[in-house]
């Protein structure tokens, strides 16, 4: 039995909004893909996601991991011949898919994110034996992984023991500032499609 698919440019439409990039601008050259470090291990890939954005296909998107698995290297936005900033689409795809709860199970990644965000917000900077102890907490099968590579991280320097707080009240401010970006970008879409 075939698929069908109805094209709807709603997604396309979610997405220039929240980050000013035009997916239709996409010809489908593939050299987003050609260069992502990720793309094999996902079942979808730069050039498909920017595909199913021009096609509406949000369940194509946040069921799979891909966007999830993105790593924000922004090879794809160097190669693109169209200077689309893909990568920004990625993080655009990101806010979306977690203000609609479209996070697919097996994306420990997601989680990690919102660590690290929390960590920011809290300490001004990045904690990362906070991070580690969060994430072994909320995924106990995490410590191995965390026994292996965190003594290598301690000894090139990469982990720090000790906290050494940052400008929290900086971070605060630049939290307040981009929510408050986020609910005008949101009240603008809500009077837009009324």
């Amino acid at each position: 039995m075939a698929t069908t698919c109805t094209p709807s440019a709603s997604l396309s439409r979610q997405v220039t909004a929240g980050c000013d990039e035009n997916a239709y601008k996409c010809y489908q050259c593939k050299k987003c893909t050609s260069g992502c470090p990720v793309a094999r291990y996902a079942d979808m890939h730069p050039a498909m996601i920017m595909r199913a954005v021009q096609l509406g296909q949000y369940d194509m998107i946040f069921d799979d991991r891909f966007i999830w698995l993105c790593t924000g290297c922004e090879t794809c936005t160097t190669r693109c011949p169209q200077g689309i900033d893909i990568a920004t689409i990625m993080d655009e795809l990101k806010i979306m898919a977690r203000a609609q709860g479209r996070i697919p199970a097996g994306t420990p990644s997601a989680a990690m994110l919102k660590l690290n965000y929390d960590s920011f917000v809290r300490w001004g900077r990045m904690w990362e034996v906070e991070l580690i102890t969060l994430d072994v907490l909320k995924r106990p099968t995490s410590v191995k992984n965390w026994l292996t590579l965190g003594p290598k991280m301690l000894l090139k320097g990469k982990i720090n023991p000790t906290l050494k707080r940052g400008d929290t009240l900086a971070m605060k401010r630049m939290v307040q500032t981009a929510e408050s970006i986020t609910k005008a970008r949101e009240a603008q879409n809500a009077g837009g499609q009324s």
